[in-house]
């Protein structure tokens, strides 16, 4: 259960920062429309990326180097799955500037992602501190 709840929250946060970058990248390069098989295909992407994080995330327990290594692995099969996607739904071609955009663009949804999660985590942390200290500094 723990693992399709760490899954549902991945998958929010990593479709929501593709909207964002897609959003963007749109906006840059000109673009003024989207197709509802766009949409999808983002869900999609969402949900292939946020099973890759649930299965290879780096965690907390993790030493410096071991965490470096697992972020990096972690990264590269994003930015893997990425392309594949991105080819195959008709985002990009396999050209250097078209790879390029893929990896900076997943590079930034994984600095949205985990910056997020980790200021959620950590005000959901002081939460649960602040009522502990309210419950039982009220027993003492």
């Amino acid at each position: 259960m723990k693992k399709i709840l760490e899954f549902i929250k991945w998958f929010f946060y990593i479709t929501t920062s593709v909207v964002f970058i897609c959003a963007a990248n749109l906006t840059i390069s000109g673009g003024n429309t989207i197709f509802v098989n766009t949409l999808w295909q983002i869900l999609l992407c969402g949900f292939l990326t946020a099973l890759v994080t649930v299965l290879l995330r780096p965690g907390a327990k993790d030493g410096g180097k071991i965490m470096m290594l697992k972020i990096i692995i972690h990264y590269i099969i994003l930015c893997v799955v990425m392309i594949i996607c991105g080819h195959w739904f008709g985002w990009m071609v396999f050209s250097f500037a078209d790879i390029v955009m893929m990896l900076v663009s997943v590079a930034v949804v994984y600095l949205i992602v985990f910056t997020a999660g980790f200021w959620l985590d950590l005000k959901g942390a002081e939460e649960i501190n602040r009522r502990l200290k309210e419950k039982y500094n009220d027993k003492e």
